[in-house]
């Protein structure tokens, strides 16, 4: 599937001289991706304002991914970790050897539209005081393109929050925009590019938040805390979901979500203006993730969310769930059951009333 199609940038912008001046090192972490890597580097090799060059680091895959790679050899420089340490060492492995100005991360899987690169220079040489440029993308799930691209999915007034100013070539952002992506983050590893001098200043990516699913996100807030940020509006890169199963993944998600965003608040001093919105969404989270937990029949992680859910915020249908999930089994199993198919005939007869 080819990335979707944006507005084109215009010749004046991308082959401006400070445009020409922007080099991008593009980092592209590999472990087990060789069914997708070929797509993922032709995308980045059709862009129409070349990268410097294109690192790719095989994290220890075992699959077909080194075939793959030798096919690229004369494009890409290949390096290799031992032992499969996670993206995050591997995205650090490859910005240590990088020689551009500008890093670009791209994953195994996630495909740019051709004028990706050349947009992201027009809008740098256009706000040369920027450090931190994110774009607009849209999902597939399963080769299905959800119906909108991340940025339309903002919440009210969110961009203005931000202190959005927009020119020509993208928007540029007046005032830090950290506390707002505790709230909503549009932003996606596939679609950074980040200055060397910012990584330089915050470090790279912390291998502790392996095995997280917002695993950029430590490392995305310790950049957007410093940087000036600018962003492009049109979804230029296409995230590519595959694999699992997706209402599971939802609800680890957030639990996920709840440990990184504990793991900011007691690491990042520069969060500590933004404690109060971030025990909030500690909290609703946890709840979110109790409820889901509850419709997956996952009642250990329910009973274990539960004892962190302060009782104030538990509703009566959370405290049924919870006493559900506090019986033995089978008969915890059977209650759900019952409640659910309660609870969907309930939506159905309520769906025909209102029509």
């Amino acid at each position: 599937m080819s990335a979707p199609g944006p507005r084109p940038v215009e010749a004046t912008h991308s082959d401006s001289e400070p445009a020409r001046a922007v080099r991008f090192s593009v980092i592209v972490p590999l472990y087990n991706g060789g069914a997708t890597l070929a797509a993922t580097l032709d995308a980045i090799l059709a862009q129409t304002r070349p990268p410097l060059e294109v690192i790719v680091v095989d994290d220890a895959s075992t699959d077909d991914g080194a075939m793959v790679t030798e096919q690229y050899r004369n494009a890409i420089k290949l390096l290799r970790l031992n032992n499969n340490s996670g993206v995050q060492a591997a995205r650090n492995r490859g910005i240590d050897h990088a020689a551009g100005d500008w890093i670009a991360l791209c994953d195994q899987d996630d495909l740019w539209a051709p004028d990706y690169l050349a947009r992201h220079a027009a809008l740098i040489a256009a706000a040369p005081r920027l450090d931190f440029v994110f774009a607009n993308f849209r999902r597939t799930v399963h080769g299905n393109m959800e119906p909108q691209a991340k940025f339309d999915q903002a919440p009210p007034g969110f961009w203005q929050q931000c202190g959005r100013r927009v020119l020509a070539e993208g928007w540029v952002f007046d005032r830090c925009i950290a506390g707002q992506t505790f709230v909503w983050h549009p932003m996606f590893p596939s679609a950074t590019v980040i200055s060397r001098r910012l990584i330089e200043t915050v470090g790279g990516f912390d291998t502790a938040m392996r095995g997280l699913r917002p695993e950029d996100g430590e490392f995305t807030l310790r950049c957007l805390y410093r940087a000036t940020v600018g962003a492009i509006p049109d979804p230029v890169v296409t995230i590519q979901r595959h694999g699992g199963n997706f209402s599971r993944d939802q609800m680890l998600s957030l639990v996920d979500e709840v440990a990184a965003l504990r793991f900011v608040r007691s690491h990042h001093e520069a969060a500590r203006p933004y404690w109060p919105i971030i025990d909030d969404q500690i909290r609703r989270r946890r709840i979110s993730a109790a409820h889901a937990a509850f419709a997956r029949g996952e009642h250990s992680l329910l009973r274990r969310l539960g004892g962190e859910i302060d009782p104030h915020d538990q509703t009566l249908a959370l405290r049924v769930k919870l006493a559900v999930a506090a019986l033995p089994a089978p008969l915890d199993n059977w209650i759900n059951a019952a409640l659910q198919h309660a609870g969907a005939a309930c939506r159905v007869v309520a769906r025909g009333a209102r029509h």
